[in-house]
């Protein structure tokens, strides 16, 4: 708010000065001389801190007094008074000299600031003008390489000119010769293209026979198949009506084998069973008495010939068993493999 409150006041006290000339203000500064004011003004503001520095010491020095003046006792005061008034008179003296020294250094540089025009238009002319100045030098350096472009342009379109008229005799001299070579080409290809469609048309004609030959071929094989066909399902129709009087025959034999294993098995139960019985007969005749022993040796013996018969029975059996059922296994393996060798020959066919 200050800064803008000095604006205003210097627009205030300058209203021409925004239009003021350049002249006007460079003279004005000029006489004005700035660098014997800063130095005039540092040497005032020196002063003035110097006054400062010497303003505080003083009341530094009339606080204590007062403080020792109000701690002494009344008879002290009295004589103590005088002297302290004095110090308390000079320091506004002194204040009044600090003040009037810094009113002076304050109207004297403002009397010679009243007058001063303001150099801000001016200022922004100039820099305005130093922008404008910049920019046209850069446009100035811009259309002086341009310009240098152009002449060396100008210079190259020259030479180029030479250069095309030499381009195009050169090109008409490669026109001449291409047209020639092309057509010397047109008639190498041509010549080829008859030579290699006359060997294609033969390699065609061989092949058409091949080919005529080779259907030939297939259709008499064909007709081969055809009648190998017919009589494999002849012979498979026969092999199957076999298969089926086999297949029958094999299993009445097979029936009769499972009957004869069941009649045998029943025969070794009825030898176990007299077995054991004979066993039992044995045991008790062995517990019989000595007395008896004599008697019944004859007896045991006929028992374990018996029984000794009855085992090599019951084993034989057990081997005709294993035997007819070994048989009887290998039997079924004989017919599913002929089963399975006559659906492949039906698959094949």
């Amino acid at each position: 708010m200050e800064a803008v409150q000095d604006g205003s006041e210097r627009d205030k006290a300058t209203p021409l000065s925004s239009s003021s000339p350049i002249p006007v203000i460079t003279n004005f500064w000029k006489e004005f001389d700035l660098e014997k004011e800063k130095s005039l003004l540092d040497e005032q503001g020196l002063r003035i801190a110097e006054n400062q520095e010497n303003s505080q010491k003083n009341r530094r020095k009339l606080a204590e007094s007062t403080r020792d003046f109000k701690k002494a006792s009344p008879e002290d005061k009295l004589s103590m008074f005088n002297s302290l008034l004095k110090g308390y008179q000079e320091e506004v003296d002194n204040i009044t000299k600090r003040a009037k020294f810094g009113e002076n250094a304050f109207l004297n540089i403002y009397q010679k600031l009243y007058e001063a025009p303001d150099p801000f238009p001016a200022l922004a002319s100039i820099a305005e003008q130093d922008r404008k100045l910049s920019e046209v030098e850069s446009e100035n350096r811009k259309m002086k390489v341009e310009l240098e472009e152009f002449r060396t342009e100008a210079t190259h379109l020259k030479n180029q000119q030479a250069t095309i008229r030499r381009l195009e005799e050169r090109n008409r001299q490669l026109e001449q010769q291409m047209e020639e070579k092309i057509k010397e080409v047109v008639e190498i290809k041509q010549r080829n293209l008859a030579e290699e469609n006359q060997k294609t048309l033969e390699l065609l004609k061989d092949r058409e026979q091949a080919l005529q030959d080779q259907l030939r071929q297939a259709k008499d094989s064909v007709s081969t198949m055809q009648k190998l066909h017919e009589l494999a399902q002849s012979q498979l129709f026969e092999l199957r009506a076999i298969s089926d009087e086999e297949t029958a025959a094999k299993q009445s034999e097979v029936s009769l084998l499972m009957d004869e294993v069941e009649r045998a098995q029943t025969r070794l139960l009825t030898l176990e069973r007299e077995k054991g019985h004979l066993r039992s007969q044995l045991q008790t005749a062995n517990e019989d008495t000595d007395n008896k022993k004599s008697d019944n040796v004859d007896s045991n013996n006929m028992l374990e010939n018996s029984l000794t018969a009855k085992e090599k029975i019951i084993s034989e059996l057990n081997m005709e068993i294993h035997n007819v059922e070994t048989a009887l296994a290998n039997e079924r393996e004989h017919h599913v493999a002929e089963i399975k060798k006559l659906n492949l020959m039906l698959n094949k066919k």
